[in-house]
């Protein structure tokens, strides 16, 4: 996911989080979520077939033929080719009769105000399926649960366990998954959940007339191309059967890392209401821990707690819990930051010069590892830079670059130097897989002599574009310095963040700088969303090559972790050393700061997301 306190890796987004650790109180006041008087304030500054849930009996054949009899007893009939016969019921995503709504939240004990999640900029989406930001995710996970989440308690091997499943199992060959959904499961509205729920949803982000930056994602099940390009009115690979509470799931080609995959918001459960028009400008309505107290706004978001939640969370302790979360906009980070120590919030991301007075004064997050990649991408469309006859040059800039330096002067030693694009924590990492991502001054001026003895000259400055106003200005300007050491012109172009990204994801760029956190801890997310022929959306630097690919789908059809972990190497080191491609810095570390006296805990996962409903109060 792009790290972008907007898009990719900015340094830190100021919100206003208030979290209330509700007791549970009287509701007969919905709209009043103003903490108490005894209340306890935090802040934040910083980053196919599908059946009904409405009661109705529905079958599915062997067919694909759906049979549904509707509780008056009127029978329907809709065929795997999509065709409805007289008798139909209409779509089985529309709205269907509601069951019991949740309970009015009542702030109590403890809220938090965020300040640090969203600098200069409000989100674009709160809708899972369109949002591509971390700084966005922070609200929608803690508004959403998936099927599956990753149980990162023991770092060094995190697994996929089930939430809204309580189980999966795959065929022999991982062609298949069959996820079995818990029941009574619901929204916070009361609308139940169940198989058809999740197929619903998958058909919405899959509209091609509707589709976000992560829909490509839909590719690995079947008929999902097919679905995207416009030639399928449904995903053929999905079947929900609601009396089983079974969701079956056949991939377009074997992967063996799905279920990580179907826990990522673009798979979140959406409820009915999501079809109708300006959804995502209201109340939405979810089935996390966490649920919208009013529409947002530009200026702020403010979320309560969910009482209705059914996660796997020690429900005796859930009303003891931070109540109330407020995510407040605010202009940059250096800015949220000195509210956050003027007791204007909670929590807040740690500008890098303050990195030594927030661990002496504070909570800090800075000891996580976090799974993310600070790197830049050459444009391989680019004739000056791209291409075989330019990867002498590629070299020499890698190898000129000084990230020592990067680390010391800007981020103040809170990053980990990278050498190579997959961080520590990803199953199958290999440290020191980059053979130039070391600072080597001789051996990139050797690099670069050898480019233009073989008839190259550098005609025009190498244009290294990043988005402006996010930390990214003395990381670019020492590698401009780097450069002209041994030789090579480089300048600084800087865009505003919504121009940048609109750009990149054109592929208008040269040196682009780009930031990764993970969607989830597999080595594919990194090499196949980043750089893999078929990742449109998240490859847009006109790499195109057919022994990496290869390679990295080989390694996401093994369901041995070994052999997978070889392949994946093996496309890395195509990416880096053969081809190379990009330029990774560092790799980051958890970077909020949070007041300590009023919490026990602020659990950054190494995903950089917040595990807001498990911040404990003291």
């Amino acid at each position: 996911m792009r790290r972008h306190r907007r898009g990719a890796a900015a340094i830190a987004v100021l919100t206003s989080l208030s979290l209330i650790a509700a007791a549970c109180g009287d509701d007969d006041e919905p709209e009043d979520t103003t903490p108490g008087t005894e209340g306890t304030t935090a802040t934040t500054a910083g980053d196919t077939t599908m059946t009904t849930a409405s009661g109705d009996t529905t079958m599915t054949t062997a067919s694909g033929d759906t049979t549904m009899t509707t509780a008056s007893g009127d029978t329907t009939a809709t065929t795997a080719s999509g065709d409805t016969g007289p008798d139909a019921a209409g779509d089985p995503c529309e709205a269907s009769p509601m069951g019991e709504a949740a309970a009015d939240t009542e702030p109590g004990a403890g809220e938090i105000i965020d300040l640090g999640t969203f600098v200069g900029d409000p989100p674009e989406h709160l809708d899972p399926a369109l949002n591509s930001t971390l700084d966005a995710y922070q609200v929608i996970n803690a508004m959403y649960d998936g099927l599956t989440e990753i149980d990162l308690s023991d770092p060094a091997n995190p697994e996929v366990v089930g939430l809204v499943a309580e189980s999966f199992e795959p065929n022999a060959d991982a062609t298949e998954w069959t996820f079995t959904i818990r029941e009574g499961q619901q929204f916070s509205s009361g609308e139940a959940i169940v198989p058809s729920t999740f197929a619903c949803a998958w058909e919405r982000a899959s509209d091609p007339e509707f589709a976000g930056d992560y829909s490509y994602l839909m590719n690995f099940i079947e008929g999902g191309a097919e679905k995207l390009a416009g030639d399928a009115e449904s995903i053929s690979g999905i079947v929900a059967d609601d009396e089983a509470m079974t969701l079956t799931v056949t991939m377009s080609a074997p992967y063996a890392n799905f279920p990580a995959v179907a826990g990522f918001q673009l798979f979140f459960p959406m409820p009915k209401d999501a079809e109708k028009d300006g959804y995502e400008n209201g109340i939405m309505v979810g089935n996390g821990p966490y649920m919208l107290d009013a529409e947002r706004t530009d200026e702020q978001i403010v979320l309560v707690r969910n009482e209705a939640w059914t996660g796997d969370f020690n429900q005796e302790t859930w009303p003891d819990r931070v109540g109330r979360i407020e995510f407040n906009v605010s202009t940059d980070p250096d800015t949220a930051y000195n509210a956050f120590e003027a007791g204007e919030g909670d929590t807040a991301n740690i500008p890098p010069a303050r990195v030594d007075e927030a661990r002496e004064n504070w909570g800090t997050t800075l000891d996580v590892e976090i799974l993310g990649s600070y790197h830049f991408v050459f444009n391989q469309r680019v004739e000056t830079i791209g291409g075989d006859n330019n990867k002498l040059f590629r070299q020499a800039v890698s190898q000129a670059i000084d990230r020592e330096d990067i680390n010391n002067a800007v981020y103040n030693n809170s990053r980990q130097l990278s050498t190579g694009i997959t961080p520590p924590g990803i199953p199958g990492f290999k440290e020191d897989i980059c053979q130039y991502c070391t600072f080597d001054r001789e051996a990139a001026q050797a690099a670069f002599d050898e480019w233009v003895e073989q008839g190259n000259e550098q005609t025009e400055p190498l244009m290294i574009q990043f988005n402006a106003d996010a930390g990214h200005e003395p990381v670019v300007q020492i590698i401009i310095d780097n450069l002209s050491a041994i030789g090579i012109d480089a300048e600084a172009d800087s865009r505003d963040s919504e121009t940048y990204f609109t750009e990149l994801a054109e592929g208008d760029c040269v040196m682009c700088r780009a930031g990764w956190y993970a969607d989830y801890p597999t080595y594919d997310n990194f090499m196949y969303d980043l750089f893999h022929g078929d990742s449109l959306d998240g490859n847009n630097y006109g790499f195109v090559n057919d022994e990496f690919d290869e390679l990295v789908d080989q390694a996401k059809a093994s369901t041995d972790e070994a052999e997978a972990a070889e392949l994946y190497n093996q496309s890395e080191e195509v990416l880096l050393n053969d081809q190379i491609m990009a330029v990774p810095i560092n790799w980051y570390l958890g970077d909020y700061a949070y007041n300590d006296e009023k919490f026990a805990n602020f659990p950054q996962s190494n995903q950089g997301l917040i595990a807001w409903e498990q911040i404990e109060l003291n």
